[in-house]
């Protein structure tokens, strides 16, 4: 649009000089913007406390944030229709440089009205210079840029036992850049085993990664006190046409620690060698074969050329070739959760305890945070497994609440214990770190390059972060913020400027609980909105949640899931979760992001040259 110096690069009316019938309608427009630069400078003003608070690094970031704040708080639809018309800046891509943009328009509507031909006022914050900060901001979060492509990926890791080094290796390969690890799931132990093989495999295939650790956060879950005995099911595993690729793999240990092992006799460890069976008869009265592939002192790696279930007590014989080496059962596994069948119009009660004080049939679910519960209201949303059952609540007494279901993804929907659960018609307040948090947190300290803060709802949240980070975390320590609530929407002015006061710092677009704190049909408008703040204080965006997940657990993408893809690379990084063809999903996904590069920048479309 302009040129270093300033001037416009293209004239009005085939390139002739404005005419005296064009002035009104160039002295409106000038004022008109000459109204929004006063506003942006007022917001400045309003803001200015929380400029100065930001790193020295940041603070043309936050002055910019202050002056896109400004800019939106005007409606200027219709002024941006009028300037597209004069072949101008429609300010529709200026979030990173909005003083700059404005006083050009205004310096250029001027001259044009005068006729006057020198140069007019800038701001050093530039289209190019707002590009090198968020360049800057992202490579510092993320690391160096990615070969061929700077939008960078993550990959969600899998349980420990699948990280691998033929996974890490295949990963690496696509082209993953950063590494996942949720630690709602697994122990510290695992997370150590799977950030132990990437790291190896990554030093030695000469690639850069990443690890970033997602606290678990304040989520919400509804709990099922009601139990019934374990059975653990061992699928075969199979390509997306359904054939069988391989045997099923059993982690076989002395005590049951994940739904993926099964507990044999402890005295069988360090005698146990590759080449040995384990028979047995599966909860289904089948007979099962386990072939022993590896085998160390405290767990064994074995496989079964068919899928089998697995409940305490089965017995089991332990062979090398015809001899019988042992006899024993399968050990303790905790009893689990019984699941919940809901239908539109089923109740079911909603308390602290999980239990009923009369008996009746409906289903008892436990709000397990104390307090949550008295600051939901008769009438508010509750939404259960990520929106697959959304209820109201019809009644309340004390901590207890009758809840009638209005809408299910199936009939019936089965609702596990465990599954989140939100109030998105409530303002329900949750302390930012939990005891799960703090574990996980030291742990990100000692072992990865940053930290994810699930569900930052205020300023207050980041800044409890941030001062732990300042005070515990090395230089270079990232932080991501996840902006999944109707709080962080609220508050996202206050919570970005709070961000800006850490280095290096960036936000999650968390699209899954995003969408049921906010509604579906908002989403689309919420990622809009975080896109355009995350460029107007330079921080990188990741895309996240869903991304190409059919290809990932199937190995057969959607047709919206690739149109989703070629969008995510708007931001700076993309997500992908965990699933048996992640591999093959990072693949996809870089092809796509390098396809699209040439033809798209944030949201600036570019022109390729037609073939032919």
């Amino acid at each position: 649009m302009f040129n270093k110096s300033g001037a416009a690069s293209l004239a009005i009316h085939s390139g002739t000089k404005a005419t005296s019938a064009d002035a009104p309608r160039f002295a409106a427009l000038r004022r008109r913007i000459k109204s929004i630069v006063d506003a942006i400078h007022r917001e400045a003003v309003f803001y200015r406390r929380q400029i100065n608070a930001a790193l020295p690094a940041h603070h043309r970031s936050a002055a910019n944030l202050a002056h896109y704040l400004g800019l939106r708080k005007q409606s200027v639809r219709q002024l941006q229709l009028d300037l597209a018309g004069l072949g101008l800046s429609s300010l529709g891509r200026s979030e990173g440089h909005v003083r700059d943009t404005l006083l050009r328009l205004e310096g250029w509507l001027k001259m044009e009205h005068s006729g006057e031909r020198r140069r007019f006022a800038a701001d050093g914050l530039d289209t190019d210079a707002a590009g090198a900060i968020l360049h800057e901001n992202t490579h510092a979060l993320f690391g160096p840029r990615p070969l061929n492509r700077h939008v960078y990926i993550m990959v969600t890791a899998p349980d420990a036992d699948e990280v691998t080094r033929g996974w890490a290796d295949k990963v690496l390969h696509a082209g993953a850049n950063i590494l996942r690890i949720n630690a709602a799931h697994e122990s510290l132990a695992a997370w150590t085993r799977s950030i132990g093989v990437i790291r190896a495999r990554a030093a030695a295939l000469g690639k850069h990664v990443k690890v970033f650790v997602d606290l678990p956060g304040p989520k919400l879950r509804a709990e099922i006190l009601r139990t019934q005995p374990a059975v653990l099911h061992f699928p075969r595993r199979k390509d997306r046409r359904g054939k069988t690729v391989g045997p099923t793999t059993v982690w076989c240990v002395p005590a049951f620690v994940a739904r993926s092992q099964v507990p044999i006799p402890h005295a069988w460890f360090g005698r146990l060698r590759a080449g040995d069976r384990l028979n047995i008869r599966d909860a289904g009265g089948r007979a099962r074969e386990l072939v022993i592939r590896a085998a160390s002192a405290v767990r064994v790696r074995a496989e079964c050329a068919q899928s089998l279930f697995i409940t305490p007590g089965l017995a089991i014989e332990w062979r090398r070739g015809i001899r019988v080496l042992g006899r024993g059962r399968i050990g303790t596994i905790p009893r689990e959760p019984c699941d919940v069948l809901l239908n539109r119009d089923d109740r079911f009660i909603l308390n602290e305890t999980g239990r009923a004080n009369r008996v009746n049939r409906v289903p008892v679910l436990r709000c397990p945070e104390p307090g949550v519960l008295d600051q939901v209201r008769r009438g508010e949303r509750v939404v259960l497994d990520d929106g697959r059952i959304v209820a109201i609540v019809e009644s309340t007494a004390g901590q207890s609440m009758v809840c009638r279901v209005t809408r299910t993804a199936k009939s019936p929907a089965r609702l596990r214990s465990g599954k989140g659960l939100a109030f998105p018609d409530s303002r329900v307040s949750l302390p930012a770190l939990g005891s799960e948090d703090e574990a996980a947190l030291k742990f990100a300290l000692e072992c990865a390059d940053g930290v994810e803060a699930s569900f930052v709802n205020s300023r207050r949240d980041v800044d409890r972060i941030v001062r732990r980070l300042r005070k515990d975390a090395r230089p270079g320590f990232g932080l991501v913020l996840k902006l999944e609530t109707q709080g962080a929407i609220r508050n996202l002015p206050d919570i970005l400027f709070a961000a800006l006061r850490y280095s290096p710092a960036g936000l999650m677009i968390a699209r899954g609980d995003l969408a049921v704190e906010a509604s579906f049909e908002q989403l689309a408008q919420l990622q809009e909105e975080i896109l355009g703040f995350g460029e107007a204080c330079h921080l990188p965006v990741i895309w996240a949640t869903q991304v190409l997940d059919s290809l990932a657990h199937s190995g057969v993408p959607t047709r919206a899931e690739v149109t989703d893809a070629a969008m995510s690379m708007r931001a700076e990084c993309v997500m992908l979760n965990k699933g048996p063809f992640v591999a093959e999903a990072t693949r996809t996904l870089v092809k796509i992001i390098r396809d699209m590069e040439p033809r798209q920048y944030k949201k600036r479309a570019l022109f390729s040259k037609l073939a032919g």
